[in-house]
């Protein structure tokens, strides 16, 4: 079974679509080109954005990754960073924000493990298909007030983006162990849960650096979203034998620590008169 949603949809898609955040590149003229999928979690305290290492191909560098906000600009990932790292074998980038949680944003509790009261023997895949992208590129003299007006939506249960129409692939699970996690999507002849039978699903390009996650049973919306969705991994690709892989959980978290350990916040205490000084020079 597969599942998309829109706006006017249930309040599971709507908290679903949440922990995810459109990748954009600028360009050498200023122009902003729709990437891929940014997975939101936090874990041990500090929020991380996660997205495919394959995202930086082809000369893209990570000062050039963007992501789309309510005001309508574009903000560079890096300005929430106090740190990142990309792990090329992997296929995966951490960036470490620290305490700065992105406004009106859902995030994957990486602490949680327990699967009590989920679907165990299935995962959901969510991510930006470039086929649903209304954006691809977006130009350096469109205003931020107009790509407002025209990209970002808001009722009175919260604030969406119409530049990127998410998407979620419903799959049993093939494998999940220390290296994948793999599923299978099939396109042809597809049920979508708001458009009815289709002859062709969306193709998943776009939505490699979204999340795998276990959902609750029934697709319920519990009172507490970590009781709703539960990390699986990080979707990474999809191949023509119509096999879905992800990086699973066990391996994320592997390579945060290894981040954290090899990059340790580093504080300094500075004497409360020279705290003083610099503020009466600003």
């Amino acid at each position: 079974m597969v599942n998309t949603s829109s706006y006017q949809s249930d309040s599971y898609d709507r908290q679903s679509q949440r922990f995810v955040i459109p990748l954009y590149t600028k360009d050498e003229l200023g122009n902003y080109l729709f990437s891929s999928t940014g997975t939101l979690a936090k874990y041990k305290g500090h929020h991380y954005i996660l997205f495919a290492a394959h995202a930086l191909n082809d000369g893209v560098n990570f000062e050039s990754m963007y992501t789309f906000g309510l005001d309508g600009d574009f903000y560079q990932i890096l300005g929430f960073a106090i740190g990142h790292q990309v792990f090329e074998d992997e296929d995966l980038v951490i960036v470490d924000c620290f305490n700065q949680a992105l406004e009106s944003k859902n995030y994957f509790n990486l602490d949680e493990t327990s699967l009590k009261g989920f679907e165990r023997k299935g995962f959901a895949w969510t991510g930006f298909p470039a086929s649903k992208s209304k954006s691809k590129k977006v130009h350096k003299s469109h205003s931020k007030d107009g790509l407002a007006s025209k990209f970002v939506y808001i009722d009175e249960s919260g604030n969406y983006f119409k530049n990127a129409r998410y998407f979620t692939i419903i799959s049993k699970i093939h494998k999940n162990n220390n290296v994948e996690i793999t599923g299978e999507y099939i396109r042809e002849k597809v049920n979508l849960k708001y458009q009815g039978d289709v002859s062709t699903g969306p193709h998943p390009q776009g939505m490699s650096g979204g999340p795998m996650y276990f959902f609750s049973k029934n697709q319920e919306l519990k009172d507490c979203l970590d009781e709703t969705f539960r990390f699986a991994g990080i979707g990474i690709e999809y191949k023509k034998d119509n096999t879905i892989i992800g990086i699973p959980r066990i391996k994320v978290i592997e390579l945060i620590e290894k981040f954290d350990k090899e990059n340790p916040l580093q504080f300094s205490v500075v004497p409360a008169g020279e705290v003083e000084q610099v503020l009466s020079e600003t």
